[in-house]
């Protein structure tokens, strides 16, 4: 496949939706079995509100992380399924570390044990569970402090 020293992370823009939304529902059709009847318009649904950031290679979008920034939360990072394993997710993380104040939260769907060990490389450690959620999931934290810059070490 293509090397991703040439992957731009850039916020996206209004235009991009379309593109944004085939990617999340590629990537939900193809790696999420628990989630029954995905559609294209579930992404502006579940990024309302949050600033999204862009992957582009080669002119075409493979990848986006939505990022709800009061919290440091990051809701959403999909990979189109064709440029996995390319080392894009971890680029999208790195971004998101220099844009937040505190050391990035996010949840990960139990079942998802490739995002589970993705998220692991990346320095993520489980810092709570749900009992009670379908599907249920992880909450995860980022445990390398050092690689935000607008954050103070205490």
């Amino acid at each position: 496949m293509t090397q991703t020293n040439k992957v731009q992370i850039l916020p996206a823009k209004a235009e991009d939706t379309l593109q944004l939304a085939q990617v999340y529902l590629h990537s939900r059709q193809e790696t999420f079995p628990w989630v029954k009847h995905p559609t294209q318009s579930d992404f502006e649904r579940d990024s309302k509100g949050e600033l999204t950031l862009k992957a582009v290679l080669n002119d075409k979008i493979v990848g986006f992380i939505s990022f709800y920034e009061q919290d440091n939360f990051v809701h959403l990072l999909f990979i189109d399924p064709e440029y996995m394993h390319l080392g894009i997710g971890r680029q999208l993380i790195d971004h998101v570390r220099q844009l937040a104040t505190a050391p990035v939260i996010l949840k990960c769907v139990r079942k998802n044990t490739n995002a589970l060990a993705f998220y692991k490389a990346q320095g993520f450690k489980i810092i709570g569970k749900s009992s009670w959620e379908s599907p249920a999931y992880f909450t995860l934290q980022d445990t390398r402090k050092e690689d935000y810059p607008h954050f103070k070490l205490r």
